[in-house]
């Protein structure tokens, strides 16, 4: 089924605004595949005839959802659902880059470990899952020059991805946020980050080839999809003694 076979119903006596009620609509009909990553949206004039409202409003509508980085313009194309890709990646979230340099560059990922466990009460509390239930812990190094500076812990819900295999997260040909949405069809639409300085442990250390205590940040990531829902957790430990943090925009996306 086509998002043109839908049927909407946009309430004008609502104290909503129109285009609002519009936005959230085109979020349903994401959270409900009818349109996916990657997809062409219909034109304003057939969106202006399915939801019976003004050109104006569908433009407030796509422009906030073109802002909150769903949906992306391509110039002469069209707009379509936004896709995560290494190069979403590398321009919406990886924001490392060599000392002196302002050139990023996707980083080399390298598998660490990959198990399943239960999950403990701050984890069942953060993904709104029973306490006890299995999670995935997954463990990556990534690093630039052939050198690594970074350890990613990743906590994701194992009833969310049932079928996952360490063999597919290791083998996938792009992105982990890519993985997520086209075999799983879980897209992460924005992520929330709490940074802070901190010793390195022994495992860190030893993971980084760094003294133990030595100076690291601790970058912790929530990744959320459509209705804020809480998907992935996600703890990054970086040892910055060759790169530097750069930031230009919100960061929206992530690996």
């Amino acid at each position: 089924m086509s998002i043109t076979d839908l049927k909407f119903d946009i309430d004008r006596n609502s104290k909503t605004p129109m285009w609002l009620q519009i936005r959230n609509e085109i979020i349903n009909t994401l959270y409900l595949d009818e349109l996916r990553p990657g997809q062409l949206i219909p034109n304003e004039k057939t969106l202006v005839e399915l939801f019976n409202v003004s050109i104006g409003t569908i433009r407030k509508a796509i422009g906030a959802l073109e802002k909150e980085g769903i949906l992306i313009r391509k110039q002469g194309l069209g707009t379509f659902v936004f896709q995560h890709d290494k190069n979403s990646f590398l321009f919406e979230y990886f924001h490392f880059a060599l000392n002196g340099s302002e050139e990023k560059k996707n980083p080399n990922v390298e598998l660490i470990s990959f198990t399943t466990k239960k999950s403990n009460k701050s984890e069942s509390k953060a993904l709104k899952i029973p306490e006890g239930s299995n999670i995935y812990h997954i463990y990556n190094k990534l690093g630039l020059n052939k050198k690594f500076y970074i350890v990613d812990k990743i906590v994701i819900s194992h009833a969310k991805f049932p079928s996952l295999t360490e063999e597919m997260f290791r083998n996938r040909t792009n992105t982990i946020y890519n993985l997520y949405q086209n075999k799983f069809n879980i897209f992460i639409t924005n992520c929330s980050e709490k940074i802070k300085a901190i010793s390195s442990n022994e495992r860190i250390s030893n993971l980084l080839n760094i003294e133990l205590n030595s100076p690291i940040l601790k970058i912790d990531r929530i990744g959320h999809t459509y209705h804020n829902e809480i998907i992935e957790l996600r703890t990054s430990y970086v040892h910055t003694s060759d790169i530097e943090y750069i930031q230009s925009q919100n960061s929206m996306f992530g690996e």
